[in-house]
């Protein structure tokens, strides 16, 4: 993920507006979108390591995380902090100071690219803010600038007045009598009184090279391979590779190191520790995955058919140049806002809010096991969904919406959904009451169903469809 971030979020409350003239008992609140949080953390002027406890407290709620990557905190990965209500009828006002802390201590933040440090930050419901913490401050850096300016000033001013007055009978028998009585009585009574005042605060370091790796990316006729040619890559890093059939074709082979791997519009090399080759050949036919463009700013998107094992997950669904676009990942789990975290599988007729700088590009892989129709339950109050239609024609059409939600209709005194409303996140904006004209659901996006009493809701598509 990005460490350059647009702030701003889109907000459901402007959509929930139009509710206001409709008769609805209970009252249908907006969700609180959760503030969310990244940037990077220090103890004692150090980055934190892996492992820092990161917590955020604020009236109504808060949140807490910890760490994956060294002096940071939600910059490469989907591990931002979340600050949301704690609870389902909890509420954190707009404004309210959010404290954090660092293991438990007490830190100091400071809003990225800006200089002044404080000790909270206001909540802000539906906000992406980029949010440097530190604890311990800085080590000083300078050394005492004077040293003691004197010196005993006196030594004995007396030696004994005589000496033995006999010595060997075969000299002289006498000697003086007196020796000198004084001594010099000072001594220098000042050295210099200033030191250097200031000591190095950086120490040189030396970085060693991290050793670079070749990937020969190469595609045959009739597709393409992105990136292609000789590929460095760093040793210990990972690297994908797009393949893209053209019109009228779909991937027929590929082979790394000469061994036939399982077709997929997204190879990923992991942990790349040596040299390696990646050939994609193509042959006429339907292509067996399907793509889902996704814009700049907000979108809501989801899968409509079961997707296959290994391609489940968001970190193979989104390729490498993709999911360095995104900015943050939500889901709704009915009562409460999360983030995705790693191995986060999608799963058809539910959705999440993707939030893209410039564009994205999703890439679902059907999966090819005989699989019925799939369904999930939809809890009293708001759901987050995804539609399912069935296969045809090569792909994936608009359905009503009484089609698509009718398994989740109830009946006249015990009904289920109430309320459906299609966000303007790149997609149609508009809201519908039950049983007023018929609108269209579309294939890839999300809706928000407001369910008076739950229900289940079923799909219409099946696997395998090649």
């Amino acid at each position: 993920m990005k460490s350059h971030r647009k702030t701003g979020w889109f907000s459901l409350l402007g959509l929930l507006l139009i509710l206001a003239i409709v008769t609805i008992s209970p009252a249908v609140a907006a969700p609180i979108l959760p503030h969310t949080f990244y940037g990077n953390v220090t103890i004692g002027s150090q980055p934190a390591p892996v492992n820092t406890h990161i917590t955020a407290s604020v009236t109504g709620g808060g949140g807490d995380l910890v760490t994956t990557i060294v002096g940071e905190y939600g910059i490469h990965d989907f591990n931002t902090l979340e600050v949301q209500p704690s609870g389902e009828d909890a509420a954190i006002t707009g404004g309210a100071p959010i404290s954090f802390f660092i293991n438990g201590v007490r830190a100091e933040v400071r809003e990225g690219g800006k200089s002044t440090w404080s000790a909270s930050y206001p909540f802000a419901s539906g906000v992406d803010t980029n949010l440097d913490l530190r604890v311990g401050g800085t080590a000083p850096t300078t050394v005492p600038t004077t040293v003691p300016t004197t010196v005993p000033t006196t030594v004995p001013t007396t030696v004994p007045s005589t000496v033995p007055t006999t010595v060997p009978t075969t000299v002289p028998t006498t000697v003086p009598s007196t020796v000198p009585t004084t001594v010099p009585t000072t001594v220098p009574t000042t050295v210099p009184t200033t030191v250097p005042t200031t000591v190095p605060t950086t120490v040189p370091t030396t970085e060693i090279p991290a050793f670079p790796y070749y990937i020969s990316a190469t595609a045959g006729p009739n597709g393409a391979i992105t990136p292609s040619g000789s590929v460095s890559v760093i040793s210990g890093a990972d690297q994908s590779f797009t393949i893209v059939p053209a019109t009228g074709y779909t991937i027929d082979q590929i082979l790394v190191d000469g061994t036939p791997v399982a077709k997929t519009p997204v190879y990923t090399f992991n942990d790349v520790a040596a040299d390696h080759t990646i050939v994609a050949s193509f042959r006429e036919g339907s292509p067996e995955y399907f793509t889902a463009e996704l814009g700049n700013g907000w979108n809501l998107f989801s899968t409509p058919i079961l997707l296959g094992s290994g391609y489940q997950y968001l970190e193979n669904i989104f390729p490498s140049s993709s999911l360095g676009n995104i900015d943050v990942i939500l889901g709704w789990n009915g009562s409460a806002w999360f983030i995705p975290g790693y191995h986060y599988e999608l799963a058809p007729l539910h959705a999440l809010y993707v939030k893209v700088d410039d564009s994205a590009t999703a890439y679902l892989s059907p999966s090819d096991a005989i699989t019925v129709p799939p369904v999930r339950s939809l809890v009293k109050g708001w759901n987050l969904i995804g539609p399912a239609p069935d296969y045809q024609e090569g792909g994936f059409s608009a359905r009503p919406i009484e089609d698509t939600l009718v398994t989740a209709y109830g009946d006249q005194e015990n009904p289920g959904y109430l309320i459906v409303i299609s966000p303007g996140v790149n997609q149609p904006g508009w809201s519908y009451v039950r049983d007023a004209m018929s609108v269209d659901l579309l294939p890839y996006k999300g809706y928000w169903v407001f369910m008076e009493n739950p229900e289940t809701l079923a799909g219409f598509s099946t696997t395998p469809i090649f």
